[in-house]
């Protein structure tokens, strides 16, 4: 993460007792109360990672229904149900707990305020008034790993991730899966730092790797395009179109659009037609994809480029359907 984002975030972390607002206009509910949206995030907006994923796709989404929204930033866990409920006492009929954490918050604010909608991104207990939505981006790993093992002159790639969260292997496991479609003998190595952010020691981790042979890496937490960009070696961006943090080291990113999913959660609400269920919007949707190649396409075998377009093509017609695999790795 670039310094000024990371001072950006030390001073939003002292703001959370009073969420930020961004007025819209407003829009009928099928009973005749206004809905408005609101989102608690475990951090900065401006991360240009899963949090920017989130406020983009409430702000989109407010946009599209003509909807107030709301957030709140840089929330901790010990925070979250209390942020929750101040937005459900003041009217949000709908409320996201966008983190993997916020699951037993959001429950718990759910059995207080029964009227009030909550998704939250991961939760181990759905009730009548919580549902889940989960971010298929294994989907975009399967082909990053494609592009990965295509793009490779050691035959060795890498991967770094934060914690060994159920989303985390499905993304690694994925990602090997897509490499090994097209180089069988590929290598792969993995790790998790132990962290969802630690910029230094994803950082570490990658130069651990590129030392051991690797020479593209699958960037799942800040710090891993540093490493890339500092030994000269290739990586591949993930949640937002990541090139900006090394131009001629991230190849293609994989990206994540939450706008139709809450645009959708949005309107059953309205429309009185929301369900408790996990709400999941992946490549075939438009929701996961691959940001451009910025002129680094070159740098993968044309064959190889042609074999990810023909398997996003197939993943969108349902003729082919990337494994889900979340099983624990060594």
């Amino acid at each position: 993460m670039p310094a000024l984002t990371t001072r950006r975030a030390i001073l939003r972390a002292a703001m959370l007792a009073a969420p930020l607002l961004l007025p819209a206009a407003s829009h009928a509910q099928a009973d005749g109360e206004p809905l408005k949206i609101a989102m608690i995030l475990p951090g900065p907006i401006t991360d240009n990672d899963w949090n920017s994923v989130g406020y983009n796709g409430l702000k989109l989404a407010g946009e599209a229904l003509g909807v107030d929204v709301a957030y709140a930033e840089n929330v901790t866990d010990a925070d979250a149900e209390r942020l929750l409920r101040d937005f459900a006492s003041r009217g949000y009929g709908l409320v996201f707990a966008h983190s993997f954490s916020f699951g037993d918050a959001a429950l718990n604010a759910a059995e207080s305020f029964p009227e009030t909608i909550f998704m939250a991104g991961t939760a181990s207990e759905l009730s009548d008034n919580l549902g889940t939505y989960s971010n298929p981006d294994y989907q975009g790993a399967y082909l990053a790993g494609m592009l990965a093992a295509g793009a490779s002159e050691t035959g060795t790639i890498g991967w770094v991730g934060g914690m060994p969260a159920p989303n985390m292997l499905a993304n690694l496991h994925a990602y090997t899966a897509g490499a090994g479609e097209v180089s069988p003998e590929v290598t792969v190595l993995h790790t998790f730092i132990g962290s969802w952010f630690d910029p230094p020691k994803a950082k570490e981790a990658t130069i651990a790797q590129i030392e051991q042979g690797a020479d593209v890496l699958s960037a799942q937490g800040v710090g891993v395009i540093d490493g890339a960009a500092e030994k000269g070696v290739l990586a591949l961006g993930a949640m937002t179109d990541q090139n900006f943090l090394g131009e001629e080291t991230v190849l293609t990113s994989v990206t994540w659009d939450l706008g139709p999913l809450v645009t959708a959660v949005g309107q059953a609400v309205m429309d009185e037609t929301w369900t408790s269920e996990n709400w999941s919007y992946g490549v075939a949707s438009g929701s996961v994809g691959l940001a451009p190649f910025h002129g680094l396409e070159s740098r993968v075998d044309p064959a190889v480029m042609e074999a990810v377009e023909a398997k996003i093509a197939a993943i969108k017609d349902g003729s082919f359907e990337v494994p889900l695999d979340t099983s624990p790795v060594e």
